[in-house]
């Protein structure tokens, strides 16, 4: 969707404090190996609404994948959005470098077509999260961040296309209480007139 440099490394540098690394929280999702999640968000951009419902599986490695289905509308029109990605983790690739932090490369496509116009939205960014105890082994908190350069490519048929490579940025929080987890999200892409989207998820992991 349509937080500065000096933001992302205050960001980064909040993560890296006392905690166990979760596998795949460095791709916003709170699972470790085997564990899989589900869940519905909602987000508040600026004079529309958008739902959604997300699912992720973290493969048994350092392999993760995720999708999910986004509805948007705002007076008179609606857009439905499908959305897929994967990260890999490398934290123990790096020797423990950054102790008590996952890190992961990570991929995401957004596909949007409506009335002949097609959107592909695609951020390529590097993750990193942490798990931290909270109160008691059960509740724990999973922050995360994510820079990435956004690609984005709109189509409207007749030859009308226009392709774009922007900074952006993701990052967010969940409370987890054992098998359930809710939390906050925010997203920025650079661009004329884009502001930082908000929201809210929740979900449970199995």
């Amino acid at each position: 969707m349509k937080k500065t440099m000096s933001g992302f490394a205050a960001a980064v540098a909040a993560l890296v404090v006392a905690g166990s690394a979760s596998a795949q929280v460095c791709a916003g999702f709170p699972t470790t190996d085997g564990q899989g999640t589900l869940g519905a968000f909602a987000n508040f951009p600026s004079d529309f609404d958008q739902y959604g419902a997300e699912g992720s599986y973290n493969v048994t490695g350092p392999l993760a994948l995720n999708a999910g289905f986004i509805f948007s509308k705002d007076e008179s029109d609606d857009l439905n959005t499908i959305r897929v990605g994967a990260a890999f983790d490398v934290g123990s690739m790096l020797g423990g470098m950054l102790p008590g932090i996952s890190i992961c490369p990570n991929v995401r496509a957004d596909y949007t077509s409506e009335s002949g116009v097609t959107l592909w939205q695609v951020p390529i960014g590097l993750g990193f999260g942490a798990t931290l105890p909270v109160s008691g082994p059960d509740m724990t908190l999973t922050p995360y961040v994510i820079p990435a350069l956004v690609w984005q490519r709109i189509s409207a048929g007749a030859g009308l296309t226009e392709t774009e490579t922007e900074f952006g940025i993701r990052g967010g929080a969940d409370l987890n209480f054992d098998r359930f987890f809710l939390g906050g999200q925010v997203e920025w892409v650079n661009g004329s007139g884009n502001d930082a989207v908000f929201g809210v998820r929740a979900g449970i992991k199995f």
